[in-house]
């Protein structure tokens, strides 16, 4: 059985790929072809990140560890794509070149019967852009430590003695 996985930028240009890839294989073959599919340099890092609905970067799935010592990750190599995407809508955050940051939203949107061991690009839409989109870090408003803290505060009262 294989998972077919969208690949979309997150970008105002429409870069979309589909690829079939068999459920046994690991988040690190998925990367791998994603590189390959999008003609990125296969020397800069990346990274999935498990996600919600509100696309908010949880849980990071590094290409390798850096700490090997550190038990509590798993890398790439170490997660199945059937384990990852149980289930069609399943979806994760791919981000590669950590000085760039371009952001992928990785989701499994169909099952095949297709029983090859093979890794395939089955539908290839848009180029990639030169630029990585520029990141903007942006609050609803200024960060006041005090805006709470004196919220029902009317009047100063005399300490108690």
């Amino acid at each position: 059985m294989k998972h077919v996985i969208k690949i979309h930028l997150e970008h105002t240009t429409n870069v979309i790929r589909d690829i079939e890839i068999p459920s046994e294989k690991s988040l690190k073959d998925l990367h791998y072809i994603i590189i390959d599919a999008l003609e990125l340099d296969k020397n800069e890092m990346a990274s999935f990140y498990m996600t919600n609905e509100q696309f908010e970067l949880l849980q990071e799935i590094p290409l390798f560890k850096i700490d090997e010592k550190d038990n509590s990750m798993l890398d790439m190599s170490e997660i199945t794509i059937a384990s990852v995407f149980p289930n069609i809508d399943s979806q994760l955050i791919y981000v590669y070149d950590f000085l760039k940051m371009w952001r992928f939203l990785i989701s499994y949107s169909k099952e095949t019967k297709n029983k090859s061991k093979t890794i395939d690009v089955t539908n290839s839409i848009g180029k990639m852009p030169k630029e990585a989109p520029e990141i903007v870090f942006e609050t609803k408003k200024e960060f006041d430590p005090f805006d709470d803290a004196f919220e029902n505060f009317d009047k100063f009262n005399e300490p108690e003695y």
